[in-house]
């Protein structure tokens, strides 16, 4: 029978041969197994005549990759030149993202002043019946509902971002910073 002693040096020796050996298809096999979370089963040499002994030794590896960063995708539906700057209305693409924070509506304002310039007021909304109800004075009960649910953001004099209906809690932030 081979002790516990004997099984781990034999482990060693095993995994110190094979990285010396120049052998890089086995250290990449164990490379590979590694990260993917698989068992990996070594064989030990026998000792003393006894048979050949299993060490087995598992490892878990969680390998995160970290998604690339984007913010959700829009389309300018409404522009309109002013003395001061344009005002924009934009329409974000719901299908491009799961939830909306303030930081991505900052990101899409941001976005929108260095890609669009001159840029003084804009308005961002997830539907086109809140872009619809946006300068109406007195709003029916449905465009209200629908500025309360989908009205996102403004942007005022081209750098404060004020969050309305859903992100209201959000409050106010300033562009470039």
């Amino acid at each position: 029978m081979v002790s516990f002693k004997q099984a781990i040096a034999a482990g060693l020796l095993l995994a110190l041969v094979a990285a010396c050996s120049g052998d890089d298809d086995v250290a990449d096999d164990s490379a590979a197994a590694t990260t993917s979370g698989a068992t990996i089963t070594t064989l030990a040499d026998a000792v003393e005549g006894t048979g050949s002994a299993e060490q087995t030794t598992t490892s878990t590896t969680t390998s995160t990759t970290s998604p690339e960063l984007s913010f959700p995708e829009y389309r300018i539906i409404s522009r309109e030149a002013t003395d001061s700057g344009d005002v924009v209305v934009v329409l974000l693409d719901t299908a491009t993202y799961e939830s909306l924070s303030d930081i991505d509506v900052h990101n899409v304002m941001s976005d929108l002043v260095e890609q669009y310039a001159p840029v003084y007021e804009a308005h961002i909304v997830e539907s086109q019946d809140a872009a619809d109800a946006l300068f109406v004075e007195e709003p029916t009960e449905a465009q209200q509902s629908a500025l309360d649910n989908d009205y996102i953001a403004h942007l005022e004099e081209g750098f404060r971002i004020v969050y309305v209906g859903p992100l209201e809690a959000s409050g106010v932030a300033i562009l470039g910073s």
